[in-house]
């Protein structure tokens, strides 16, 4: 349970929030029986900037349903929508969105099978999503069921499944925690889908006022609580059976040995270096866009300065779209969302030499070698020039932005191109993209302190 005292003062109706006590990184209760989770931290920031007290409930999740059969002042923190929910929920706002993955048993050397052929057994959460996806999509499947995540996670581990459909992150945090990110491989990605808050069917008012406080709580404050639950690390792992395996082979005979340890060394270093390259672009790879984060950032810079040759410098473009929150004020988030996967795939096409990377928010960088600054600004140019004159129809909606642009090369910033780091060259074009907006916005910025708003046509 959590409220804030000064809250309770006032006297108001508690809102209730329920969900699961099991579904990391999203909700669970700590060791020390507190609500933590990245939807915790989200309904707090709901009572913080709407100045109403909320307390959790957190339980195993068909409990959760049920709960919310029972009416009242409450919400429940986020699930998936379907029509089987929609009997006795009212659906607010999207929230967050959840990828929903079949994962199988890592077994390299086995016979290929497929998981979701007649017959064969996967593991849901009762009263899932999953368990409903399933149903409808691939009705010839035994579903076998638990009760909460801890208990179907620990039945895998256990190797009483070997296939289970779950949340991507719930799974990368589970099976990373108990120190077997290996155990098991994301098979197919089975959707894509938004969690939502919802609230008993037919309290409108309720429903309303969930949708008005979703809206106050600012962009940035969502970016940091998806930033600290979402990012996870690269993680080693080898097989706990690898070493005394090969102490039994050698003891049966040295040919034994030979034969038998290079056979199955080759194998997993294969499967270990899939996992970790799956790995490698999880950490380096923004969710939504699909573009390298700042972390993949960091790489490309690191391995691209050594490989500049003579005359060429590095360039950096750093983007940002101008009044974005408007768009999501107006069309919804999920609108806006889509206008950044279509930014981010127009960005990936047209920069040919280079990375492009989501920083965070609606603010997109181009790092790339470059031999002049002129060459800088024809992209930095067009870039601008495609934005403002496409439009995004979405769902009936036809939305315009603009973008404002800071260009820079690395001899604006030092001659020395051994000593240059990221960040400084960060600064000094996210310095230049912030004098764009404060010159109106919809114009590339230069370290020249020259403004770049003409067409392409009249450049």
């Amino acid at each position: 349970m959590w409220a804030d005292d000064a809250y309770l003062s006032e006297k108001k109706d508690i809102l209730v929030a329920t969900h699961s006590s099991v579904w990391k990184p999203y909700s669970y209760l700590s060791d020390s029986g507190q609500p933590k989770g990245l939807l915790i931290d989200f309904w707090q920031a709901y009572a913080k900037y709407n100045h109403e007290p909320i307390q959790f409930v957190l339980l195993d999740w068909p409990e959760t349903l049920s709960y919310m059969r029972e009416g009242g002042n409450r919400v429940h923190a986020g699930l998936l929508r379907s029509p089987e929910r929609e009997r006795f929920l009212d659906f607010a706002t999207p929230i967050f969105n959840i990828n929903g993955s079949l994962y199988v048993q890592n077994q390299p050397g086995s016979t290929d099978t497929k998981p979701l052929a007649a017959g064969q057994v996967v593991g849901v959460v009762a009263e899932s999503y999953e368990s409903s996806f399933l149903a409808k999509h691939y009705p010839q499947v035994e579903q076998r069921s638990f009760v909460n995540n801890e208990d179907l996670f620990a039945a895998a581990l256990e190797g009483e499944i070997q296939a289970l459909v779950a949340d991507s992150q719930v799974a990368n945090f589970y099976f990373l925690t108990q120190g077997k990110p290996l155990a098991f491989v994301a098979e197919q990605v089975l959707y894509t889908r938004p969690i939502y808050a919802a609230v008993p069917k037919g309290n409108q008012a309720l429903l309303d006022e969930i949708r008005v406080g979703i809206s106050h709580i600012p962009s940035e404050e969502l970016l940091r609580i998806k930033q600290k639950w979402i990012n996870t690390e690269r993680v080693e792992a080898y097989p706990d059976w690898l070493i005394p395996t090969i102490v039994i082979m050698v003891a049966l005979s040295a040919v034994a040995y030979i034969f038998f340890l290079k056979r199955m060394v080759y194998k997993r270093t294969v499967a270990l270096r899939q996992a970790n390259a799956r790995l490698r672009e999880f950490a380096n790879t923004d969710p939504l866009t699909q573009l390298l984060n700042r972390r993949g950032l960091e790489g490309y810079f690191s391995r691209l300065k050594p490989k500049l040759q003579r005359q060429q410098e590095m360039g950096l473009i750093l983007i940002d779209l101008d009044h974005f929150k408007q768009v999501n004020d107006k069309y919804g988030h999920m609108q806006g969302d889509k206008v950044l996967v279509h930014l981010a795939s127009y960005l990936k096409r047209v920069v040919k030499h280079g990375a492009v990377a989501r920083l965070g928010g609606e603010e997109f960088c181009v790092l790339c070698p470059a031999t002049s600054l002129d060459e800088m600004i024809d992209i930095a140019n067009h870039i601008r020039c495609d934005v403002a004159d496409s439009v995004f129809e979405f769902d009936g909606a036809e939305i315009r932005v603009t973008v404002s642009i800071g260009a820079i090369v690395s001899s604006d910033v030092t001659d020395d191109i051994a000593s240059l780091d990221l960040d400084t060259l960060t600064h000094a074009a996210d310095l230049l993209m912030y004098r764009a907006k404060d010159r109106g916005r919809n114009q590339v910025m230069l370290a020249s302190s020259q403004s770049v708003t003409t067409p392409i046509a009249e450049a």
